[in-house]
Protein backbone atom coordinates (compact mmCIF):
# COMPACT_ATOMS: atom_id res chain seq x y z
CA UNK A 1 0.00 0.00 0.00
CA UNK A 2 1.27 3.44 -0.52
CA UNK A 3 0.68 6.50 1.08
CA UNK A 4 -2.03 8.64 0.14
CA UNK A 5 -1.26 12.02 -1.09
CA UNK A 6 -2.57 15.25 0.18
CA UNK A 7 -4.15 15.98 -3.38
CA UNK A 8 -5.93 12.34 -3.59
CA UNK A 9 -9.82 11.46 -2.97
CA UNK A 10 -10.68 10.52 0.23
CA UNK A 11 -12.05 6.99 0.64
CA UNK A 12 -15.54 8.15 1.40
CA UNK A 13 -15.70 10.03 -1.67
CA UNK A 14 -15.02 7.80 -3.99
CA UNK A 15 -17.60 5.64 -5.95
CA UNK A 16 -18.21 2.40 -4.34
CA UNK A 17 -18.67 -0.49 -6.93
CA UNK A 18 -21.72 -2.61 -6.66
CA UNK A 19 -19.88 -6.08 -5.73
CA UNK A 20 -18.32 -4.02 -2.68
CA UNK A 21 -21.75 -3.17 -1.20
CA UNK A 22 -22.29 -6.49 0.93
CA UNK A 23 -19.12 -6.12 2.58
CA UNK A 24 -19.79 -2.22 3.38
CA UNK A 25 -23.44 -3.33 4.76
CA UNK A 26 -21.45 -6.04 6.97
CA UNK A 27 -23.88 -8.84 5.29
CA UNK A 28 -20.97 -10.82 4.29
CA UNK A 29 -20.55 -12.30 7.76
CA UNK A 30 -24.14 -13.47 8.52
CA UNK A 31 -23.86 -15.29 5.33
CA UNK A 32 -21.05 -17.01 6.11
CA UNK A 33 -22.15 -17.85 9.73
CA UNK A 34 -25.77 -19.32 8.06
CA UNK A 35 -24.28 -21.00 5.71
CA UNK A 36 -21.62 -22.96 7.69
CA UNK A 37 -24.64 -23.47 10.47
CA UNK A 38 -26.12 -25.08 7.90
CA UNK A 39 -23.32 -27.41 6.97
CA UNK A 40 -22.68 -28.33 10.42
CA UNK A 41 -26.61 -29.26 11.14
CA UNK A 42 -26.09 -31.02 7.78
CA UNK A 43 -23.17 -33.19 9.31
CA UNK A 44 -24.65 -33.69 12.58
CA UNK A 45 -28.45 -34.99 10.98
CA UNK A 46 -30.07 -31.73 12.31
CA UNK A 47 -32.88 -30.07 11.01
CA UNK A 48 -32.40 -26.61 12.14
CA UNK A 49 -35.88 -24.02 11.97
CA UNK A 50 -35.40 -20.87 9.54
CA UNK A 51 -35.86 -18.83 12.42
CA UNK A 52 -32.23 -20.44 14.33
CA UNK A 53 -30.67 -19.47 10.79
CA UNK A 54 -32.53 -15.71 11.05
CA UNK A 55 -31.82 -15.28 14.41
CA UNK A 56 -27.86 -15.84 14.17
CA UNK A 57 -27.74 -13.95 10.96
CA UNK A 58 -28.80 -11.29 12.66
CA UNK A 59 -26.96 -11.51 16.27
CA UNK A 60 -24.02 -11.48 13.58
CA UNK A 61 -24.54 -8.24 11.53
CA UNK A 62 -25.45 -6.37 15.06
CA UNK A 63 -21.90 -7.37 16.53
CA UNK A 64 -20.56 -6.58 13.15
CA UNK A 65 -22.46 -2.97 12.69
CA UNK A 66 -21.16 -2.60 16.43
CA UNK A 67 -17.35 -3.31 16.11
CA UNK A 68 -17.63 -1.33 13.02
CA UNK A 69 -19.43 1.36 14.11
CA UNK A 70 -17.54 1.76 17.72
CA UNK A 71 -14.00 1.73 15.76
CA UNK A 72 -14.95 5.29 14.35
CA UNK A 73 -15.97 6.75 16.96
CA UNK A 74 -11.31 7.21 17.86
CA UNK A 75 -11.17 8.48 14.24
CA UNK A 76 -8.88 11.63 13.62
CA UNK A 77 -8.76 11.66 9.66
CA UNK A 78 -11.85 10.69 8.46
CA UNK A 79 -10.25 10.68 4.86
CA UNK A 80 -8.06 7.35 6.03
CA UNK A 81 -11.00 5.26 6.27
CA UNK A 82 -11.67 2.83 4.00
CA UNK A 83 -15.37 2.61 1.99
CA UNK A 84 -16.44 0.06 4.77
CA UNK A 85 -15.56 2.37 8.09
CA UNK A 86 -16.37 5.25 5.81
CA UNK A 87 -19.98 4.42 5.56
CA UNK A 88 -20.12 3.61 9.39
CA UNK A 89 -18.82 6.85 10.34
CA UNK A 90 -21.06 8.70 8.14
CA UNK A 91 -24.28 7.11 9.50
CA UNK A 92 -23.10 6.31 12.56
CA UNK A 93 -25.83 8.39 14.94
CA UNK A 94 -28.97 6.56 12.85
CA UNK A 95 -27.28 3.08 12.98
CA UNK A 96 -26.27 3.36 16.77
CA UNK A 97 -29.80 5.43 17.36
CA UNK A 98 -32.35 3.57 15.11
CA UNK A 99 -31.07 1.08 13.57
CA UNK A 100 -28.64 -1.43 16.10
CA UNK A 101 -31.58 -0.54 19.62
CA UNK A 102 -34.78 -1.98 17.06
CA UNK A 103 -32.71 -5.18 15.96
CA UNK A 104 -31.72 -5.95 19.90
CA UNK A 105 -35.52 -5.59 20.26
CA UNK A 106 -35.99 -8.25 17.58
CA UNK A 107 -33.24 -10.73 19.28
CA UNK A 108 -34.96 -10.13 22.30
CA UNK A 109 -38.25 -11.84 21.43
CA UNK A 110 -36.93 -14.04 19.35
CA UNK A 111 -34.33 -15.40 22.59
CA UNK A 112 -37.72 -15.76 24.89
CA UNK A 113 -40.43 -16.88 21.87
CA UNK A 114 -38.29 -18.81 19.35
CA UNK A 115 -34.69 -20.05 20.34
CA UNK A 116 -34.76 -23.07 22.53
CA UNK A 117 -33.98 -23.13 25.94
CA UNK A 118 -30.71 -24.82 25.80
CA UNK A 119 -29.79 -23.09 22.64
CA UNK A 120 -30.60 -19.71 24.39
CA UNK A 121 -28.62 -20.06 27.36
CA UNK A 122 -25.45 -20.83 25.23
CA UNK A 123 -26.74 -17.67 23.37
CA UNK A 124 -26.18 -16.09 26.64
CA UNK A 125 -23.36 -16.69 28.05
CA UNK A 126 -21.36 -15.96 24.22
CA UNK A 127 -22.93 -12.57 24.11
CA UNK A 128 -21.24 -12.21 27.61
CA UNK A 129 -17.38 -12.57 25.74
CA UNK A 130 -18.96 -10.51 22.73
CA UNK A 131 -19.39 -7.43 24.66
CA UNK A 132 -16.15 -7.63 26.65
CA UNK A 133 -14.66 -8.31 23.51
CA UNK A 134 -16.39 -4.76 21.72
CA UNK A 135 -15.63 -3.20 25.29
CA UNK A 136 -11.25 -4.40 25.11
CA UNK A 137 -11.22 -3.84 21.06
CA UNK A 138 -13.66 -1.43 19.97
CA UNK A 139 -14.93 0.88 22.01
CA UNK A 140 -13.02 4.45 22.52
CA UNK A 141 -14.48 5.33 26.25
CA UNK A 142 -11.76 6.15 28.63
CA UNK A 143 -9.78 3.67 30.37
CA UNK A 144 -11.83 4.53 33.80
CA UNK A 145 -14.95 3.47 31.96
CA UNK A 146 -14.25 0.30 30.33
CA UNK A 147 -12.29 -0.83 33.44
CA UNK A 148 -15.40 -0.42 35.59
CA UNK A 149 -17.70 -2.17 32.38
CA UNK A 150 -14.89 -4.99 32.05
CA UNK A 151 -15.00 -5.99 35.49
CA UNK A 152 -18.63 -5.90 36.45
CA UNK A 153 -19.67 -7.59 32.91
CA UNK A 154 -17.07 -10.06 33.78
CA UNK A 155 -17.87 -11.01 37.20
CA UNK A 156 -21.63 -10.39 36.70
CA UNK A 157 -21.09 -12.94 33.80
CA UNK A 158 -19.18 -15.49 36.16
CA UNK A 159 -21.76 -15.35 38.11
CA UNK A 160 -24.87 -15.71 36.02
CA UNK A 161 -22.47 -18.37 34.19
CA UNK A 162 -22.36 -20.43 37.44
CA UNK A 163 -26.31 -20.44 37.77
CA UNK A 164 -27.04 -21.71 33.80
CA UNK A 165 -28.72 -25.13 33.11
CA UNK A 166 -26.10 -26.10 31.68
CA UNK A 167 -23.06 -29.08 31.78
CA UNK A 168 -20.52 -28.59 34.84
CA UNK A 169 -17.64 -28.42 31.71
CA UNK A 170 -19.61 -26.20 29.72
CA UNK A 171 -19.88 -23.48 32.28
CA UNK A 172 -16.12 -24.16 33.58
CA UNK A 173 -14.89 -23.41 29.95
CA UNK A 174 -17.18 -20.48 29.53
CA UNK A 175 -15.96 -18.85 32.67
CA UNK A 176 -12.58 -19.51 32.24
CA UNK A 177 -12.87 -17.71 28.73
CA UNK A 178 -14.60 -14.72 30.29
CA UNK A 179 -11.12 -14.99 32.81
CA UNK A 180 -9.47 -14.84 29.69
CA UNK A 181 -11.21 -11.92 28.07
CA UNK A 182 -10.55 -9.54 31.50
CA UNK A 183 -7.12 -10.58 31.31
CA UNK A 184 -5.95 -9.62 27.81
CA UNK A 185 -8.57 -6.56 28.53
CA UNK A 186 -6.54 -4.96 31.42
CA UNK A 187 -3.53 -6.00 29.65
CA UNK A 188 -4.43 -3.59 27.25
CA UNK A 189 -4.84 -0.91 29.91
CA UNK A 190 -1.34 -1.26 30.92
CA UNK A 191 -0.14 -0.08 27.25
CA UNK A 192 0.92 -3.54 26.37
CA UNK A 193 -0.17 -3.98 22.85
CA UNK A 194 -2.81 -6.91 21.87
CA UNK A 195 -0.87 -8.01 19.14
CA UNK A 196 1.97 -9.25 21.18
CA UNK A 197 -0.61 -11.41 23.28
CA UNK A 198 -3.00 -12.40 20.95
CA UNK A 199 -4.20 -10.14 18.11
CA UNK A 200 -8.18 -8.83 17.72
CA UNK A 201 -8.58 -11.35 14.55
CA UNK A 202 -7.83 -14.17 16.56
CA UNK A 203 -10.18 -13.23 19.62
CA UNK A 204 -13.51 -12.75 16.74
CA UNK A 205 -12.35 -15.37 14.62
CA UNK A 206 -12.92 -17.97 18.46
CA UNK A 207 -16.00 -15.57 19.41
CA UNK A 208 -17.22 -16.93 15.01
CA UNK A 209 -16.57 -20.07 15.86
CA UNK A 210 -18.31 -20.90 18.72
CA UNK A 211 -21.65 -18.78 17.20
CA UNK A 212 -21.63 -21.02 14.49
CA UNK A 213 -21.43 -24.03 16.42
CA UNK A 214 -24.11 -22.70 18.81
CA UNK A 215 -27.05 -24.59 17.57
CA UNK A 216 -25.62 -27.72 16.56
CA UNK A 217 -23.53 -28.00 20.05
CA UNK A 218 -26.59 -28.18 21.81
CA UNK A 219 -28.94 -30.18 19.06
CA UNK A 220 -26.35 -33.01 18.60
CA UNK A 221 -25.85 -33.82 22.20
CA UNK A 222 -22.21 -35.07 21.89
CA UNK A 223 -21.70 -37.97 24.25
CA UNK A 224 -18.11 -36.44 24.94
CA UNK A 225 -16.42 -32.64 24.46
CA UNK A 226 -13.47 -33.73 22.34
CA UNK A 227 -15.87 -33.32 19.24
CA UNK A 228 -17.44 -29.76 19.89
CA UNK A 229 -14.01 -28.31 20.75
CA UNK A 230 -12.53 -30.00 17.60
CA UNK A 231 -15.11 -28.63 16.03
CA UNK A 232 -15.06 -25.08 17.59
CA UNK A 233 -11.26 -25.01 17.09
CA UNK A 234 -11.10 -25.97 13.52
CA UNK A 235 -13.84 -23.26 12.03
CA UNK A 236 -11.53 -20.98 14.57
CA UNK A 237 -8.55 -21.25 12.83
CA UNK A 238 -10.08 -21.29 9.57
CA UNK A 239 -11.86 -17.90 10.52
CA UNK A 240 -8.47 -16.71 11.85
CA UNK A 241 -6.74 -17.46 8.28
CA UNK A 242 -9.71 -15.03 6.70
CA UNK A 243 -9.13 -12.63 9.29
CA UNK A 244 -5.49 -12.08 9.55
CA UNK A 245 -4.98 -12.54 6.22
CA UNK A 246 -7.13 -9.20 5.01
CA UNK A 247 -5.29 -7.64 8.45
CA UNK A 248 -2.10 -8.72 6.45
CA UNK A 249 -3.15 -6.90 3.15
CA UNK A 250 -4.53 -4.15 4.67
CA UNK A 251 -1.09 -3.32 6.65
CA UNK A 252 0.96 -5.29 3.74
CA UNK A 253 2.69 -7.21 6.05
CA UNK A 254 1.95 -10.99 5.75
CA UNK A 255 4.83 -12.13 9.00
CA UNK A 256 3.41 -14.73 10.75
CA UNK A 257 0.38 -15.61 8.22
CA UNK A 258 2.06 -18.92 6.36
CA UNK A 259 2.60 -20.26 9.79
CA UNK A 260 -0.87 -19.56 10.61
CA UNK A 261 -2.03 -21.24 7.22
CA UNK A 262 0.09 -24.44 7.20
CA UNK A 263 -0.92 -24.79 10.87
CA UNK A 264 -4.52 -24.75 10.17
CA UNK A 265 -3.59 -26.89 7.18
CA UNK A 266 -1.79 -29.28 9.38
CA UNK A 267 -4.99 -29.60 12.10
CA UNK A 268 -7.44 -30.17 9.40
CA UNK A 269 -5.69 -32.79 7.79
CA UNK A 270 -4.99 -34.53 11.45
CA UNK A 271 -8.69 -33.82 12.17
CA UNK A 272 -9.79 -36.33 8.64
CA UNK A 273 -6.77 -38.75 9.50
CA UNK A 274 -8.25 -39.30 13.02
CA UNK A 275 -11.63 -39.75 10.55
CA UNK A 276 -10.25 -42.38 8.72
CA UNK A 277 -8.74 -44.24 11.02
CA UNK A 278 -11.89 -44.44 13.69
CA UNK A 279 -10.48 -42.18 16.65
CA UNK A 280 -13.38 -39.20 15.63
CA UNK A 281 -16.88 -39.75 14.81
CA UNK A 282 -17.71 -39.18 10.96
CA UNK A 283 -19.52 -36.54 11.37
CA UNK A 284 -16.84 -34.18 11.30
CA UNK A 285 -15.80 -35.60 7.83
CA UNK A 286 -18.00 -33.08 5.98
CA UNK A 287 -17.14 -29.88 7.87
CA UNK A 288 -13.25 -30.87 7.64
CA UNK A 289 -13.35 -31.31 3.86
CA UNK A 290 -14.92 -27.96 2.98
CA UNK A 291 -12.30 -26.56 5.48
CA UNK A 292 -9.80 -28.15 3.90
CA UNK A 293 -11.02 -26.91 0.66
CA UNK A 294 -11.68 -23.84 1.86
CA UNK A 295 -7.61 -23.40 3.56
CA UNK A 296 -6.28 -23.92 -0.07
CA UNK A 297 -8.38 -21.54 -1.70
CA UNK A 298 -7.49 -19.27 1.07
CA UNK A 299 -3.89 -19.33 -0.08
CA UNK A 300 -4.50 -18.83 -3.56
CA UNK A 301 -6.05 -15.94 -3.12
CA UNK A 302 -3.04 -14.51 -0.41
CA UNK A 303 -1.08 -15.41 -3.39
CA UNK A 304 -2.71 -13.28 -5.95
CA UNK A 305 -3.17 -10.78 -3.16
CA UNK A 306 -1.40 -8.27 -4.54
CA UNK A 307 -2.01 -8.06 -7.75
CA UNK A 308 -6.37 -7.14 -6.85
CA UNK A 309 -6.97 -4.12 -4.68
CA UNK A 310 -7.68 -4.33 -0.64
CA UNK A 311 -11.23 -4.07 -1.32
CA UNK A 312 -11.61 -6.98 -3.76
CA UNK A 313 -9.30 -8.75 -1.74
CA UNK A 314 -11.43 -8.73 1.42
CA UNK A 315 -14.32 -9.82 -1.00
CA UNK A 316 -12.44 -12.65 -2.61
CA UNK A 317 -11.36 -13.73 1.15
CA UNK A 318 -14.72 -14.24 1.61
CA UNK A 319 -16.09 -15.86 -0.88
CA UNK A 320 -13.03 -18.32 -0.23
CA UNK A 321 -15.39 -19.34 3.05
CA UNK A 322 -17.97 -20.24 0.80
CA UNK A 323 -17.34 -21.75 -2.24
CA UNK A 324 -15.57 -25.13 -0.99
CA UNK A 325 -19.16 -25.93 1.06
CA UNK A 326 -20.21 -27.77 -1.32
CA UNK A 327 -17.40 -30.44 -0.76
CA UNK A 328 -19.13 -30.90 2.55
CA UNK A 329 -21.62 -33.50 1.12
CA UNK A 330 -18.88 -35.51 -0.94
Amino acid sequence: MTERTPTSEPNHAKRTPWWLWPHVLSLEAPLVAVLWQRVLAQAHGIRLTPLLDAGLALACWVIYVLDRTLDTFGTKNVGELDARHAFYHRHRRVLMLGVIPPALLVLAWMAFYVIPEGILWQAVGLSLLVALYLASWSARSSRVSRDVFICCAGLGGITLISDMPMSTGYRFALSLLVLGVMVLSFLRQLEIRMGQVVPKEMTAALLFALGCTTSTRFLAMPDSILEPVLESLLLALLFACNLHGISARERNNTAGHAALVIGTLLFTLAVLWMIEFGTLEHALRGPAQAALGAVVLHTLVQRSGKHVSVEAHRVLSDLALILPLPLAWL
